[in-house]
């Protein structure tokens, strides 16, 4: 099939490769692969970490994201379960992706994750500045190695195969007529696909290593390789030095993205959290499109926990909601926050800035965030544990207003239960904001809790919700 320039982001170009890398042939590569099974831009996403390699999604109109250095595969694995129904490969040096992402690589072939990773191995950490890499050859000369590199270079490949990859294949940038059948291969797989292909750095690599020209190195490729299918009737000293290029592995194993799909029909959960939207809880609607929420304390208190409570009721509501967490090493007593991003929108940005409102329960809880609160904002307190002293009239001066109720007090002596008190917090945060459904944040609760927890807990929400609509009804009044 005829290559397909509308595939490129010539806005980008010039590129950013040297003159004879190897890169740009790769590119060309993969996107005939795309072509010849006709996939169209949407159905593929495009991830690379950093280095040289790392600007190949810029180049190509796909959904392209460059991710951090030895990340890429963790970025590409939560694509993949997030939208299992497209085509996520990358593009990764081999320092990006052997070196500090090596962990992922091994632990992704060993899921076999439907993913097709394609390793630009030019031996040598080119873009920061001419680094011996975990592929250098044995003697060969770096920046970083200018006596020669004593170390033996590392089998990608065979790291790849040994970890549990069902696809591994090994080319080079010389052999461009075979890469995209081999791309194409991988892309097919239905499982963790690696494909190693060695890429000229004539800049950073060969310059040290007596090579005249871009050309040499090409040469040198060509006269090295062996195919896998002559490769068998050879020695091992036969083989010394040579590149074995071809399918070096083709075997089907269950996808992890299937056994997950299995196992969540096993368990009898929704395909989706979505499936949780009924659209029968009426509230108030949102002030804004956007609403944060931080809640922030201490290991033990349950913030995690009230977070995810938080964000489930919020996709009962039919709205989106996103989840993170923060806690320090300690199991209990270290600093802990749990946030909640909510909107009617995508949310591409899951990061709590400025929070709408901010429950603190403890005092370095609230002597920390109580001042990103937005204007127009709120603070819910647990007296027990907080006492805001001057801070108050700097709140209130800053458009913030500061609600304080003894939840830790009313948990423990009241309800008989400290562990409770995560849920009159809830109730309370319910109460102090109408959009909050009540109904779709105690169906929640009772949802994450056991059985002979729901009379209790039910009883501590109940309280806390009331509280807070008479807090709210008064401040109102005010």
């Amino acid at each position: 099939m005829a290559f397909d320039k509308s595939l490129l982001r010539t806005a980008e170009f010039p590129t950013i490769w040297c003159p004879g890398c190897g890169h740009g042939i790769i590119t060309q590569a993969a996107i005939r692969a795309c072509n010849d099974m006709g996939l169209a831009r949407d159905d593929v996403y495009a991830v690379s970490g950093i280095g040289c390699s790392a600007r190949t999604p810029a180049y190509i109109d796909f959904n392209s994201i460059q991710t951090t250095h030895g990340r890429a595969i963790a970025f590409a694995t939560g694509m993949k379960m997030f939208r299992p129904e497209k085509h996520v490969f990358l593009l990764l040096g081999d320092g990006d992706c052997a070196s500090i992402g090596g962990n992922h690589l091994i632990h992704a072939c060993r899921r076999n994750i439907d993913l097709t990773v394609l390793v630009l191995n030019n031996f040598i950490y080119g873009m920061t500045g001419g680094q011996v890499s975990p592929t250098t050859p044995h003697n060969s000369r770096t920046t970083t190695t200018m006596y020669g590199n004593l170390d033996e270079p590392l089998d990608i490949c065979g790291i790849a195969m040994a970890a549990g990859a069902t696809f591994v294949a090994r080319s080079t940038a010389y052999h461009a007529q075979q890469l995209p059948g081999l791309i194409e291969q991988g892309f097919r797989n239905r499982g963790m696909s690696l494909i190693e292909i060695l890429s000229p750095c004539p800049t950073g690599f060969g310059n040290r290593n007596n090579y005249r020209t871009p050309a040499d190195m090409y040469d040198e490729l060509r006269d090295n390789a062996v195919p896998v299918e002559k490769a068998k009737n050879m020695s091992e000293k036969e083989l010394e030095g040579r590149i074995v290029t071809g399918v070096l592995k083709n075997a089907g194993r269950e996808e992890y993205v299937d056994r997950y799909s299995a196992m969540l029909k096993n368990i009898g959960a929704p395909d989706e959290l979505s499936d949780l939207a009924s659209g029968n809880y009426p509230a108030e609607p949102m002030r804004s499109e956007r609403f944060e929420c931080r809640l922030s304390g201490s290991g033990g208190q349950g913030l995690i926990l009230a977070g995810i409570i938080f964000s489930e009721a919020m996709i009962r509501q039919g709205k989106n909601a996103v989840h993170t967490q923060s806690y320090g090493p300690e199991a209990r007593g270290g600093a802990s926050r749990s946030e909640v991003v909510v909107s009617a929108e995508r949310i591409d940005f899951p990061e709590v800035s400025a929070p709408d409102i901010l429950l603190a329960m403890t005092q370095d809880a609230f002597d920390r965030f109580s001042a990103g609160v937005r204007k127009g904002g709120a603070i819910l307190i647990d007296s027990t544990l907080v006492n805001p002293g001057p801070a108050a009239a700097r709140i209130s001066s800053d458009g913030a207003r500061c609600f304080e109720y003894p939840i830790s007090d009313y948990a423990k002596n009241t309800l008989g239960d400290i562990r409770t008190a995560n849920i009159v917090a809830l109730g309370l945060l319910s109460g102090l904001n109408g959009f909050i459904s009540r109904d779709a944040m105690l169906d929640s609760v009772l949802s994450r809790l056991p059985a002979r927890a729901h009379d209790l807990n039910k009883t501590g929400f109940e309280h806390g919700f009331n509280e807070g609509r008479a807090m709210l009804a008064a401040d109102k009044g005010g």
